[in-house]
């Protein structure tokens, strides 16, 4: 009897340190290839960086392109903003998101959701060149 009540209490110990320790702040999203999020394709194997509250986590992205990451909820509480820059073969792109707060469904689970589309950016000189190209043209139209 003494065994089975020290079982127990053990057991019941070990159920709430559990509860307690697994109380995490899970950042979670998807890379895509394209804005368009309901037409693009994953992006795999991107380098993904999460910043919450100067706090920072590294990971990549897997094959369909989704990646997470989980802070404790001390360095990420609920209502936190949070930052990840996702870069792949020189092509980058941040995006942001806040922390939302869903122990009333599990309890210790807070979630922050933020998808970025992983595309190529005009540099500054194709911008320029395109600005100069659209301005020339512009004037042998209006010469015409």
């Amino acid at each position: 009897m003494k065994k089975t009540f020290m079982f127990m209490v053990l057991a019941l110990f070990l159920i709430s340190t559990i509860s307690v320790v697994s109380a995490q702040t899970i950042i979670a999203g998807k890379i895509y290839d394209s804005p368009n999020f309901n037409t693009a394709n994953g992006v795999a194997n991107a380098n993904i960086n999460v910043t919450c509250n100067s706090n920072v986590l590294t990971t990549q992205s897997l094959s369909d392109g989704t990646y997470a990451v989980g802070f404790e909820v001390e360095d990420c509480p609920n209502n936190s903003t949070v930052t990840v820059v996702a870069e792949k073969n020189g092509i980058s792109n941040t995006g942001t998101g806040i922390v939302h707060d869903y122990t009333a469904i599990i309890e210790g689970l807070y979630i922050g959701v933020v998808d970025i589309p992983l595309i190529p950016e005009f540099g500054v000189y194709a911008g320029v060149l395109t600005l100069v190209s659209a301005i020339g043209l512009f004037f042998i139209v209006r010469k015409k």
